[in-house]
């Protein structure tokens, strides 16, 4: 019965995957009206870029259309422009997402070594696609992104004004700043006397509590009151110089530069940061922005921005992504059954719980030490990623040659120092209380031969490449994966393979741990499995809900920030993901009566959805 009901959830898992990857590709595609093509775009130095291009179908040198270029922010790759790509394609605008430079799957040095040439990747992109693709209203030209997107964004418009200003041609007709100020004074440039002011249709999408932007000493540094400040107001009488503040949220202040009418616009939305690329009203107000400045695409109905469609293809990659978690086990257990030489892994036997809390000093020993592992991740995220690891800098940089990737070393490294912190807090317990209470370190299952753990990191292997072959026969044939917000299964280019091989050791060693504690120290007997299941997943994000608490009750009240935000928003995947790991390593453990098996492949697995997400600042191979 449990092999037939192995087998029932593998090809349940299977059936998710297939459903998403069908499902999502017919979203992204308005239901095949969108052609997606890839782009791998050489530029300086042998740099890379690569990209994504959704085509309407409709396009063609008779029938030209609109162009949107969209930038995904710091940290991130091409597929967190997902909502605004799927619904300005569907609405008949060519539009082409791309990985900054040492981002995603284009060359990493680019960030480290050359942050101008960074900044002009969005350049790079018009310019190629201006010159070769012949379907493209040239006069219709926007460019959107957020975060670094929209620093980008305003680095790219400087360039076209300047080439405008001294005789050329300004490609860019529409820009928009989603998460990041805009410039509130006219650019210089050099050799000329006068300021420029850029003659292009122009907005901005703030979040009402972002953590970084939108803050000026007039509007008392809060971003709730941009529209109040001098700053927002200097912005729209760019266009309209009899402008009167406050700012109106979403009005469309017009004017003329140069002779051509323009417009400035100021959306604020109650969002926070990371809501700016996952949010219903910046799809809407993208879409607005871009219907306002460049018009309805010739052939193409008016689809209200309120009409959307990009959350179902988020939910289509989610499921995938339940999918891909959940095939797994029963995947592990159908090669346990079918290959003799991995039979070994299983166990008939039931390894000893830990005694039974029958006494106020075993409750005390057992939940003291619960508390204080619950405490130790949020205790010693900010001190390990901020200050040791993260040396106080605005956004995380430390990196070397082999370990060249800023995020993923603070998150090792607290992974590191936290797993050897709850491990010894366990085992002094152990020492001091549990064994003389009767605890057995057989039931910890630890204990393996050196044969069946090269079998179990050989399986955790095979596992770990068989979800990844799906997600690359998914990109190659359907150009989706499996997401959701900011987590992801993503490809990998050869730099990632190396990283990965890096940084697994750090992420293998934290499951373990972890399921030594799961399984040895909070199995305990007479206690139900779905408790000791249940309590684990709560101690293992506890500690991580507490500090965002604290970190926006007190940015509720004062406007202010008790920690580093980007290293707050580096912890929000893993109150999804650890609880996950928690889960399924229990399956494993139960089946094996080790923590080896599930420990490798949810390391594995998570250190490539974690190197595949970040910026490398380094590069192992040029």
């Amino acid at each position: 019965m449990k092999k037939t009901s192995r087998r029932i959830w593998l090809w349940v898992a299977i059936a998710c995957m297939l459903v998403s990857i069908v499902g999502s590709s017919l979203v992204q595609t308005a239901g095949g009206d969108v052609e997606i093509r890839k782009l791998n775009l050489v530029i300086a130095n042998d740099d890379t870029l690569y990209a994504q291009i959704y085509i309407p179908k409709d396009a063609s040198v008779d029938h030209k259309l609109p162009l949107v270029v969209l930038q995904h922010g710091s940290q991130h790759n091409l597929q967190m422009q997902d909502m605004n790509m799927v619904e300005l394609a569907r609405r008949g605008f060519i539009v082409i997402s791309g990985d900054a430079l040492g981002h995603g799957s284009s060359t990493p040095r680019g960030l480290a070594d050359s942050p101008a040439l960074n900044f002009a990747n969005m350049i790079y992109l018009i310019d190629t696609c201006t010159a070769n693709m012949d379907c493209i209203d040239m006069d219709k030209i926007g460019i959107a992104g957020h975060s670094m997107g929209a620093a980008i964004v305003v680095s790219t418009l400087q360039h076209y004004v300047e080439l405008g200003a001294r005789g050329g041609v300004n490609k860019i007709a529409a820009a928009l700043e989603i998460g990041y100020d805009p410039s509130y004074v006219p650019f210089t440039f050099e050799g000329m006397d006068e300021p420029v002011y850029a003659d292009s249709h122009w907005g901005v999408i703030a979040g009402k509590y972002d953590e970084y932007f939108f803050r000026q000493p007039d509007a008392g540094n809060d971003p709730a009151r941009i529209l109040e400040s001098q700053a927002a107001l200097d912005f729209v009488r760019q266009a309209d110089p009899e402008a009167q503040g406050p700012v109106e949220d979403g009005k469309y202040y017009y004017g003329e530069i140069n002779g051509k009418e323009v417009s400035r616009v100021y959306y604020q939305n109650p969002e926070i940061h990371p809501q700016n690329v996952f949010s219903r009203q910046t799809a809407a107000d993208v879409v607005e922005f871009f219907y306002n400045t460049l018009g309805v695409p010739e052939g193409h109905e008016y689809i209200a921005p309120t009409n959307q469609i990009w959350l179902i293809k988020q939910l289509f990659n989610l499921l995938g992504l339940v999918g891909a978690i959940l095939f797994l086990f029963p995947f592990a257990c159908w090669i346990m059954d079918s290959v003799p030489y991995f039979s070994s892994l299983r166990t008939t036997e039931t390894l000893p719980e830990a005694p039974a809390l029958d006494s106020t000093k075993k409750k005390l020993v057992f939940w003291g030490g619960y508390l204080i592992n619950l405490i130790i991740p949020a205790a010693l995220a900010m001190p390990v990623m901020h200050y040791l690891v993260g040396k106080q800098s605005f956004a995380p940089a430390t990196v070397t040659k082999w370990f060249g990737e800023g995020s993923t070393n603070e998150i090792a490294a607290w992974a590191l120092v936290c797993g050897v912190c709850i491990l010894g807090v366990f085992l002094l317990s152990y020492f001091l209380f549990s064994k003389k209470y009767g605890m057995n370190t057989d039931g910890w299952g630890y204990k393996t031969s050196w044969s069946n753990l090269w079998k179990s990191l050989l399986l955790a292997f095979i596992s770990f490449l068989t979800v990844y072959a799906i997600v690359f026969v998914a990109d190659f044939f359907f150009t989706t994966d499996f997401r959701f917000w900011l987590i992801a299964m993503r490809t990998f280019n050869a730099n990632k393979v190396m990283y990965w091989l890096a940084y697994v050791p750090a992420f293998m060693m934290f499951y373990l741990v972890n399921s030594i504690m799961v399984n040895g120290g909070n199995r305990v007997k007479g206690m139900p499995d779905w408790v000791v299941t249940l309590i684990s997943c709560i101690a293992n994000i506890f500690g991580i809900i507490i500090l965002l608490v604290i970190q926006y009750a007190v940015y509720a009240k004062t406007g202010t920030f008790v920690f580093n935000a980007m290293r707050t928003h580096n912890l929000f995947p893993f109150l999804v993901l650890v609880p996950a790991a928690t889960i399924v390593t229990r399956h494993y453990f139960k089946e094996t009566g080790s923590i080896y098996l599930g420990s490798f492949t949810i390391g594995m697995l998570y250190t490539m959805m974690q190197v595949t997400q970040v910026a490398m600042n380094t590069g192992v191979i040029n």
